[in-house]
């Protein structure tokens, strides 16, 4: 009773409960003889949530981020995998004959002696978030235990372990006898939740490494057993309903995943090497699609700029920049504001990546000889208003384009070119005439794509003036923001990404440089003339205002700024 009162009164001086709620939980724990957190919870009083952050902040029990640890998985492996998903716990560290234990609820008396008599130790709860733990639950126990159960499929033939996969792929309740299936669907989950854009499975000399790409920055995560690579290159072929028998030439495949309530589309490409099939999985997640176009980082005037070309009813809009600087996130965003019902928008891509209800979209197909060109043609007789061709390849596609916004269409597109103003001078060299393009063509938007600070652990620190001469920042600047890390963004330093963007408007002054046949340089300068920010530039008014860092736009304008 002494303890319950002291935990009562810890509650009340640190505003869990209000005296009232204290006094009648005491006078029903009493005749009860249940603790007073149980009574306090089933009154409804103190959400369960709650009551283990009050308890262990009363039992002064610490809280680490399993991030910032190197987790041992053969201290991990401890306690079966079950265990830890029942309790959301996972042992970490082992000093001293003490087993320190990461869990979500430290309190729990149950957890914790099931623990000391599966393993003999004393153990130290410490707390941890819920999302670390599963993580480190996928790393360390699933991935691991699954690939020691890979073992005995190393001497089976190609043949049997296809059939062995496709059995247990077809039926859910088999999974707990498949260790590649599961092993896979744990890595699939876990690249959902840390939000990956690409999966790597790549075969080595000794062993098969997992690389994550986060952020546009690939990240090893997992390295397992060289014999696993055949069982788990096949599990995928499956799921893609690739041609399992066939590890001599490339192919892609597709599926949907679901992690919880989200449904993940999966692009799989598969690629041989000396050492064995490398697979890819682009995992394309249909929020992306549905993206505005004010959530994608362009500055005020940028955004205004590119919404008065989407009002006209004519003209080729273009978005350019390398492989990865996200064209297709933005063209889809230019969809959605254009996209009503008194529209007829058409796209043509290759591939499809995100489906746009409202947008009639069509696929290149080159075996069954639909290319963009054709695709084209085509799609001009479909009374369209509004065009998207994905990528502007050649010649032929560029003529039709650029025909297709001259006779009454608005056409959205892209190209990959450095710069906007390279853009211009890009389709004069694939030998689409001057005075077409000077009439055809209404704006070139280039674009970027920076990892964005963690909004909750980024810091400011002085910038020196050396900094300052190598950024051209202003004297006006004092500080700028740079990366730590924490749980929230797995250690990185950084959340996501933004766009920093260049937008050249087209004008009189362009035009005339394009019926001259000027070079992209001398196109650019003369809209910086005009008042155009080039990405670098851009990207610089991102790090004093706190989004990036001076690193990530160097990097990222790396062969722009000369």
């Amino acid at each position: 009773m002494k303890k319950d009162n002291e935990l009562g009164r810890f509650l009340l001086a640190n505003g869990y409960i209000e005296a009232m709620e204290l006094t009648a939980g005491l006078e029903l724990s009493l005749r009860s003889g249940d603790p007073i957190g149980e009574v306090l919870e089933q009154m409804g009083v103190l959400p369960k949530a709650r009551l283990v952050e009050a308890v262990r902040r009363y039992l002064g029990i610490p809280e680490i981020s399993l991030t910032q640890v190197i987790i041992d998985p053969g201290v991990a492996g401890l306690i079966p995998e079950d265990m830890a998903l029942r309790y959301t716990l996972i042992p970490f560290g082992l000093r001293s004959g003490i087993l320190r234990v990461a869990m979500l609820d430290p309190t729990n008396e149950r957890a914790l002696r099931d623990i000391r008599m599966l393993t003999g130790l004393e153990v130290e709860p410490v707390f941890a978030e819920k999302e670390e733990i599963q993580t480190a639950i996928r790393q360390c126990l699933t991935v691991e235990q699954s690939v020691a159960r890979l073992a005995h499929l190393a001497d089976r033939t190609f043949e049997d372990q296809a059939a062995w996969l496709t059995e247990s792929n077809e039926v859910d309740s088999q999974e707990d006898d498949a260790p590649t299936l599961k092993l896979v669907h744990s890595v699939l989950h876990e690249a959902v939740v840390q939000e990956v854009s690409d999966i790597h499975w790549e075969p080595r000399k000794n062993d098969f490494v997992v690389r994550y790409r986060i952020d546009g920055k690939l990240i090893k995560k997992h390295v397992l057993s060289a014999n696993a690579a055949r069982s788990i290159v096949s599990c995928l072929k499956v799921m893609a309903q690739m041609n399992v028998a066939e590890r001599r030439i490339p192919q892609d495949g597709r599926m949907t995943f679901s992690a919880g309530l989200r449904s993940i589309d999966l692009r799989m490409a598969s690629m041989p090497t000396v050492y064995g099939e490398k697979m890819v999985v682009r995992l394309l997640d249909p929020e992306m699609a549905q993206r505005p176009l004010n959530d994608l980082g362009m500055r005020s005037e940028v955004e205004i700029g590119v919404q008065v070309l989407l009002k006209r009813t004519n003209g080729l809009i273009l978005v350019v920049g390398p492989t990865g600087s996200g064209k297709t996130t933005t063209l889809y965003a230019l969809l959605r504001e254009l996209n009503a019902e008194e529209q007829n928008i058409i796209s043509i891509e290759e591939p499809v990546e995100y489906h746009l209800s409202g947008v009639n979209q069509i696929q290149v197909n080159l075996p069954a000889g639909l290319s963009f060109a054709v695709g084209l043609r085509h799609i001009l007789r479909q009374d369209p208003d509004v065009i998207m061709i994905g990528e502007i390849r050649d010649e032929e596609t560029a003529r039709i384009a650029i025909t297709a916004s001259l006779t009454g269409h608005l056409v959205l597109s892209t190209l990959h070119t450095n710069t906007a103003a390279e853009a211009l001078a890009r389709l004069m060299d694939m030998g689409v005439e001057p005075y077409l393009l000077a009439s055809a063509v209404s704006g070139v938007l280039s674009q970027r794509l920076v990892r964005r600070l963690c909004e909750h652990c980024k810091s400011t620190y002085s910038v020196s003036e050396a900094e300052k001469r190598a950024l051209r920042l202003p004297p006006s600047i004092t500080q700028l923001y740079r990366s730590t890390g924490c749980s929230k963004c797995l250690g990185t330093g950084f959340r996501g990404r933004i766009g920093i963007h260049e937008f050249l408007h087209y004008n009189q002054e362009i035009k005339e440089l394009i019926l001259a046949r000027h070079n992209s340089r001398d196109i650019e300068q003369q809209a910086m003339i005009s008042g155009m920010l080039t990405i670098f530039e851009d990207g610089l008014l991102k790090v004093t205002q706190g989004f990036t860092t001076a690193e990530e736009v160097l990097h990222a304008a790396s062969g722009i700024e000369g």
